[in-house]
């Protein structure tokens, strides 16, 4: 189960994550992020509060990154916990996102 909330903050739109973003909160989670796409250029997606992540969930992230491109738009994952952390790691996508330790704004 995964909760999200979106909060703007000093121009950025903060999708906030807490929970699993597992195969049954993956389309959840990537209609979240692309609905802060079309609110705002910037959208920061904080996973400070996921503690699983998986397959699934990574494409919903990817899937938000991807529409914020085709808007030009930026896109930033940011305070990871270490076990999704170390999923970004070895999957490669720290190689394809953004990521930072805290949030942007």
């Amino acid at each position: 189960m995964i909760q999200l909330t979106h909060e703007m903050r000093s121009g950025w739109c903060v999708v906030v994550a807490r929970g699993r973003a597992d195969s049954a909160a993956a389309d959840e989670l990537e209609a979240a992020l692309r609905s802060a796409v079309e609110q705002s250029p910037k959208v920061a997606a904080d996973l400070g509060a996921v503690d699983y992540i998986s397959s699934a969930g990574l494409r919903a992230i990817l899937q938000g990154a991807r529409a914020a491109q085709e808007c030009r738009g930026e896109f930033v994952v940011c305070r990871l916990t270490a076990g999704v952390k170390r999923v970004f790691e070895m999957s490669g996508m720290r190689h394809i996102l953004r990521i930072e330790e805290e949030l942007p704004c």
